[in-house]
């Protein structure tokens, strides 16, 4: 039997508004078959009211789902499709707030849901199971319930996140542990926030090159930045501000950070300079 894939939807319509209405007519019965054999996989979906719903998505613009069928595949084939991408996505909505977060809690041992480990690898975890249209959630077989197949997938997602996470740790340490934290907390000018050490002369340095490394990043960086330092933002508000997720914008920030140490740690080993600061 050949395999059904995702409709293309840069291509026009095979099917007019009436030719689609009728096929729903002629396979509604098969529809309704196929949806009481499925529904007891996706707990907590109740038959009645995603029955209604499935048939409403169908309806919706002009029956544009119907009308994308492609011409080398089979009606049924086709339908059960669509079936299946619809519970998956009511089924992961259903259950993501929650119970996704209970996984995590779970995993990293975690009591608190709002520990920021917790809210930084759920926002990390949600975006990569709704990237491309739940692209990795329809690869489910319908072989188990789909709660079962979304814990495997939570769980490795998280697997890959610490990997990540420690690969990034690892290269911290390639700028030595005095460039762990850029910045002391806020004071007036940002710019005199400088790297932590005990030479005076280490930090007026650091100072004087700082305003040039920061012109040499590019807009959304320069925002991270000030967002953090100068405003004080929390994490959550400078994601929401650049729309991301809390993990990317730390991620972002932590690059920028690295950069910057970058810069005034091979300046100040070679002794050079960027010329007069605000020239």
């Amino acid at each position: 039997m050949k395999t059904i894939t995702e409709p293309d939807i840069n291509k026009p319509f095979r099917l007019d508004r009436n030719q689609a209405g009728e096929i729903l007519k002629l396979y509604r019965e098969f529809i309704e078959k196929s949806f009481k054999r499925k529904i007891a996989l996706y707990d907590p979906l109740d038959f009645k009211t995603t029955y209604k719903k499935f048939l409403l998505r169908l309806q919706e613009e002009e029956f544009k789902l119907i009308r994308e069928m492609p011409a080398d595949c089979e009606t049924e084939q086709y339908l059960v499709l669509l079936l299946k991408n619809f519970l998956i996505e009511n089924a992961y909505y259903a259950l993501a707030e929650k119970y996704i977060q209970r996984i995590i809690m779970n995993k990293l041992g975690a009591s608190d849901p709002n520990d920021i480990r917790v809210l930084e690898t759920g926002d990390l975890i949600r975006e990569k199971l709704e990237k491309d249209g739940f692209k990795k959630l329809k690869t489910f077989q319908e072989k188990a319930k789909f709660k079962t197949f979304l814990v495997t997938a939570v769980t490795h997602l998280l697997i890959d996140s610490w990997r990540q996470r420690g690969r990034m740790e690892e290269n911290v340490t390639k700028y030595g542990p005095e460039f762990d934290a850029l910045f002391d907390l806020p004071v007036d000018d940002p710019l005199k926030k400088l790297i932590k050490s005990e030479d005076e002369d280490f930090k007026n340095k650091a100072a004087a090159f700082l305003p040039r490394i920061l012109e040499q990043l590019d807009y959304k960086e320069k925002l991270a930045i000030k967002l953090k330092y100068e405003k004080d933002m929390k994490l959550s508000a400078i994601a929401r501000t650049l729309g991301c997720t809390r993990f990317k914008a730390g991620i972002l920030i932590k690059q920028i950070e690295w950069k910057i140490s970058r810069e005034i740690s091979a300046k100040l080993k070679k002794g050079g300079h960027y010329g007069t600061p605000g020239r």
